[in-house]
């Protein structure tokens, strides 16, 4: 995974923030992948691994009216936003998918914080919005990613899926015997 969070790192560093953020995104995939293989898995795959690893760091102690810690971010919004980004390079969360919140804006490095706007008025109608530092975001997804990574060190079967991952090679890589020139 380090290569990926280290890309992704390089790519907040570098101000490419729709790189990191696609990154960023599609890095709870690969892990629920890597845990779970398989098809017609990826919303609760994505949703579980980012309710576990991500969540508890957009969730604060501070209490919503019915006496819940209050959660800034969920799994299930994690994944619409996803969808919203790869399917239609938006951040407006489709309407019949919505899970408490209707849209995203996303900030460069000029805001760095979160904020969630809940029963205002956007383009004349109500919603619930989030307003986020993409750059705190993604760099929250990486340190997510590295502290899974570090905990599945001894899973032979993650282990075992890891190995199938995406590497980018370099001209005169040997790969099982074959020399790429």
């Amino acid at each position: 995974m380090k290569r990926f969070t280290d890309a992704g790192r390089q790519a907040i560093n570098d101000g490419n923030l729709y790189a990191a953020l696609s990154l960023a995104l599609t890095i709870p995939d690969i892990c629920g992948s890597l845990e779970d293989p398989g098809p017609d898995k990826s919303q609760s795959r994505y949703e579980r691994w980012c309710n576990q690893w991500l969540q508890p760091k957009f969730t604060t102690t501070t209490k919503t009216i019915d006496g819940q810690p209050f959660v800034w971010v969920t799994g299930q919004q994690v994944y619409q936003l996803r969808c919203s980004l790869i399917h239609s390079g938006s951040d407006e969360i489709d309407q019949a998918k919505r899970t408490g919140v209707d849209r995203f804006f996303l900030f460069d490095q000029t805001r760095p914080d979160f904020s969630k706007f809940s029963n205002c008025t956007f383009n004349g109608v109500k919603a619930d919005l989030i307003a986020m530092s993409v750059a705190l975001f993604c760099d929250e997804v990486f340190k997510a990613a590295d502290k899974w990574d570090a905990t599945v060190v001894g899973d032979v079967k993650i282990q075992n899926e890891k190995a199938k991952l995406l590497f980018i090679h370099s001209k005169g890589a040997v790969i099982h015997g074959v020399t790429f020139g």
